[in-house]
């Protein structure tokens, strides 16, 4: 059923209230949510309101249960709301008895282990989340992206953002991204970011650089870059290069090289070499060749060459054709060599 503009609205306002704690706002949130068979999100706010003293929302938690077949459930809310104060004509209206729940099977449903150890099934992990647990909320989010269920992904990692979990906002992010939707990709990331997220300082500064927005980029990026993200410290040196800040793009490229980045380490000798520092450039497309970049492996071999190093340039050459990169095949064939 698709809410209408006014309700839209309503609804904002509610979840605003509901979000600052008023008992009344959480309880009718949950009513709302449970009128659409949301049941996951009717119980969650439903407690939040239960544990506020909101007597009629444990009473709707209960009934919730009990629609469920999960009896055992609902006579602890029920048990709970008349502890709340609320009386007996109220409970009896709800046409609940004890042993209803004696004679009945207990909740069949499935306790697929969320953990390799079986130390936590399934159902564990959902009533600690529906009870306010962030850590639960986000692993039920893991659960269901694993099993390729983006909806119930979504709905798990947006309750645990509510609660403030990075990680979960992280995700989210992602998932947002990875479908198209730059805008709630770009509020999550840069929520993420601003706690100090390194991946999420990073995919901030890339959406942003799409976005136009190049110097805001260079500020999340250069964050990421200096906790060490290996990522953003090669964007950043590609940043300042295209800039044509050449030394800082040096400082930056030699940062990320060091950590063994194959792409950092040709760049950083392509530089190098332009800078005319042809021993240091040497060294870096030698650390890239030797992981298997096919065109680290033909300037290399074209340095090796000039040195007169020349079966190791035929070396070089030979390993960069064997990878298809034309320009050294026709080096090959020039010297009637095979490779």
């Amino acid at each position: 059923m698709e809410l209408q503009t006014k309700e839209k609205l309503d609804m904002d306002r509610l979840l605003r209230q509901a979000k600052r704690g008023e008992a009344e706002a959480q309880f009718a949130l949950g009513e709302v949510y449970r009128n659409f068979k949301d049941y996951w999100r009717a119980i969650y706010w439903l407690k939040k309101a239960a544990k506020q003293g909101w007597a009629q929302a444990g009473l709707a938690i209960a009934d919730i249960y009990r629609t469920q077949n999960k009896h055992k459930k609902a006579e602890k809310w029920y048990s709970a709301a008349e502890q709340m104060g609320l009386d007996a004509s109220d409970l009896n209206d709800h046409d609940y008895r004890e042993d209803d729940v004696e004679s009945m099977a207990s909740d069949s449903s499935s306790l697929s282990e969320l953990t390799n150890d079986g130390t936590e099934s399934f159902e564990d992990c959902e009533t600690a989340a529906a009870e306010g647990d962030v850590e639960a909320m986000y692993r039920l989010g893991t659960y269901y992206e694993d099993q390729n269920n983006t909806q119930m992904a979504v709905h798990w990692y947006d309750l645990a953002v509510v609660e403030g979990h990075i990680q979960a906002a992280f995700n989210l992010a992602l998932i947002y991204s990875k479908a198209g939707q730059k805008k709630y990709a770009l509020e999550l990331f840069k929520l993420a970011a601003e706690e100090g997220h390194d991946q999420a300082q990073y995919r901030l500064s890339l959406l942003l650089i799409a976005e136009g927005q190049r110097n805001e980029a260079k500020k999340w990026c250069e964050m990421a870059a200096r906790q060490g993200l290996i990522n953003a410290q090669f964007q950043m040196a590609a940043l300042l290069e295209e800039e044509q800040r050449f030394d800082e793009a040096i400082e930056w490229y030699t940062v990320a090289a060091n950590k063994g980045d194959i792409d950092s380490q040709y760049n950083l000798a392509n530089l190098l070499a332009q800078k005319g520092d042809l021993t240091e450039a040497m060294r870096w497309f030698q650390a890239a060749a030797e992981q298997g970049d096919a065109m680290a492996q033909h300037n290399y071999a074209i340095l090796l060459h000039q040195a007169g190093r020349i079966d190791e340039a035929l070396t070089m050459y030979k390993a960069a054709a064997r990878q298809g990169l034309e320009v050294s095949q026709q080096v090959l064939q020039r010297k009637k060599e095979t490779w």
